[in-house]
């Protein structure tokens, strides 16, 4: 049976398309599903048109004219969903590959190369795991928001270019050390085998046995990390939003601006419920999709579980 088939026969993996699909056809519907204002400037997050605040700022329940309703100080739920859609999946996919890319790379030339070179790119390795990832946040907010509004090298040219922002940097500083550990045990299986042996005896170059030999057949448990890891940077993301030093994602601001209302009077948390429970459903369901997607191909890719299916 061939992966595809074997990825399509699990309900699993179908959900996890749907889930993945239904964000992208909502990033993709959004000027039908929401309509700008001034489609010439659009924004992710709107207020309300005609909205007059009172004095407290009240959240307002869903309505003809915002279906989820506002958020304090009349953000549309239900706009800010549906256009927070497109700026997650460039977020956590543009995050992952990055990521992922930097790591891989770390780890085939540290595999490969072995001695001296493995030995200081793994303890490069282990340093990183040793600093966490929220004092990079600070660091980087420090430094990069000049260098990424006014560019005045080419590094920062494609920073501004890529729309990178601190929380996005740090993560992806302080994240490809699993990838590179990943690769790098498995390359220094890989350049044991035959088929590796053989491709150097007739000349070929180290580049060439790497990524035309060596990577192919290593990348696969990197590639299924990679897709548990889009969920995963988005999440982190929201929450360190929520927590007041996040870049700002439209689904994660929607849960900021409403955190007073969580609770409402007399403790019931289901008196506003519109101000958080669309944005943490979307959240759930995103990160959901992109794990179940990851459990497919691990399931597909993983020699024990084609194994265990083929028993069963």
């Amino acid at each position: 049976m061939s992966r595809r088939r074997r990825f399509l026969g699990n309900w699993h993996n179908l959900l996890a398309l749907l889930i993945i699909g239904g964000f992208l056809c909502v990033a993709w519907l959004a000027p039908w599903l929401a309509p700008q204002e001034d489609p010439a400037d659009p924004t992710a997050m709107r207020t309300l048109p005609g909205y007059r605040p009172t004095a407290l700022r009240a959240p307002r329940p869903p309505s003809a004219e915002a279906p989820l309703g506002t958020a304090p100080g009349g953000w549309d739920v239900y706009y800010g969903l549906v256009w927070g859609a497109w700026p997650t999946l460039r977020f956590g996919l543009l995050t992952t590959v990055l990521t992922a890319g930097f790591g891989i790379s770390v780890g085939a030339l540290s595999g490969y190369a072995g001695g001296l070179v493995s030995r200081v790119l793994m303890r490069v390795t282990d340093a990183f795991l040793t600093f966490p990832a929220i004092a990079g946040i600070f660091l980087f907010r420090t430094i990069l928001p000049e260098a990424v509004e006014t560019p005045h090298n080419f590094g920062q040219a494609v920073l501004h270019f890529l729309r990178v922002d601190p929380v996005m940097l740090a993560l992806i500083a302080f994240s490809w050390m699993p990838y590179a550990r990943l690769i790098h045990a498995n390359m220094l299986t890989l350049k044991q085998t035959d088929y590796a042996m053989a491709a150097k005896t007739t000349g070929a170059s180290s580049l060439r046995i790497i990524f035309r030999h060596l990577l192919p057949n290593a990348i696969a448990p990197a590639i299924v990390l990679a897709a548990r890891d889009v969920g995963g940077m988005v999440i982190l993301e929201a929450a360190f939003t929520f927590i007041g030093i996040g870049a700002g994602l439209p689904w994660g601001l929607l849960l900021v601006v409403g955190r007073n209302w969580i609770i409402g009077p007399g403790g019931n948390p289901f008196l506003f419920w519109w101000v958080f429970v669309p944005a943490t459903l979307a959240l759930i369901l995103f990160s959901l999709g992109w794990n179940l997607f990851g459990d497919g191909l691990n399931a597909v890719w993983n020699p024990h579980s084609i194994k265990r299916g083929q028993r069963i």
